[in-house]
């Protein structure tokens, strides 16, 4: 246990089955909030993912209107009732597991920030990003190497499925990288911060079929297209794939990480216009 100033009780210490690694930096916290414009920060609700220690909290509660916290871990509730009691009703505590709560403010455009815990960081970025409707801007901290794979260009190693659909469902941006020094307890890894506002083509009917064929083709990434795509798809989805890349040798020939997420986008539109509901039963 950590002791904390006066008379509070000891802080909880980090618990690594929810991978938390408590940022102590409050300069790198600052620049995580303000990365979010100040019209949006004092205007909108504001939801943060697992406040923990409430660094990045406090800066969040002086500016925002509405603030809403989700945190899972009961230890730290007592201690954020407490410390934001100041701030009266504009706070609001969620007890819960981010990745089944829901993550959206009903009737009103959103911002979203959070320090991700870096072992869910990838399924709680799809929920965010892939919401209706999706936060207006999101910051989030990532381990280096995920973040590097989500803004990774076509044809490098680490580009593949999470890249093309963290681009066709949003624009992420790199803003900074964060040494494990300014964490407690430091991680084994440098960390990342990235923003995300929502992207045109995340509206595109077809947009649900390009992930999932991008996902069926990085599963096999060694492979060409065709054969990367007849290892991960129903034999029913492959047959009418197959209909497509017999007019398209070099494309069928051609590896999954050559193809762009707007090529992905454009290969289910195709097949949807034909099949419209060749992707109607796939489970994500």
């Amino acid at each position: 246990m950590l002791r904390p100033k006066g008379n509070r009780e000891p802080l909880p210490s980090p618990a690594k089955h929810l991978g938390q690694h408590f940022l102590t930096d409050d300069r790198i916290a600052a620049r995580i909030v303000e990365a979010i414009p100040a019209e949006l920060l004092d205007r909108l609700p504001a939801i943060e993912i697992g406040p923990g220690r409430m660094i990045l909290t406090r800066h969040l509660a002086r500016r925002s209107p509405r603030l809403i916290l989700v945190e899972k871990d009961e230890r730290l509730i007592p201690l954020i009732e407490e410390s934001l009691r100041e701030f009266g009703d504009r706070i609001e505590i969620r007890r819960a597991d981010a990745l089944h709560e829901s993550l959206v403010v009903s009737g009103s455009p959103y911002i979203l920030l959070s320090n991700l815990p870096y072992n869910i960081s990838v399924p709680l970025l799809i929920k965010i990003i892939g919401a209706d409707p999706p936060p207006l801007q999101a910051v989030l901290m990532f381990q280096k190497e995920v973040a590097d794979r989500i803004t990774a260009p076509p044809g490098g190693k680490e580009y593949g499925s999470l890249s093309v659909a963290a681009r066709l469902l949003s624009n992420p941006v790199h803003l900074f990288d964060i040494r494990p020094g300014s964490f407690s307890p430091p991680p084994k890894v440098h960390s990342t911060v990235l923003s995300f506002t929502p992207a045109a083509t995340r509206l595109d009917p077809a947009i649900n079929g390009a992930i999932y064929l991008a996902r069926a083709a990085f599963s096999y990434r060694r492979k060409t297209l065709k054969n990367a795509l007849e290892q991960g798809l129903s034999p029913e989805i492959m047959a009418k794939v197959l209909r497509l890349l017999d007019h398209e040798p070099d494309r069928a020939r051609s590896r999954p990480e050559t193809l762009s997420p707007g090529d992905w986008l454009d290969l289910s539109r195709r097949l949807r216009e034909h099949n419209p509901e060749i992707f109607a039963n796939i489970k994500e």
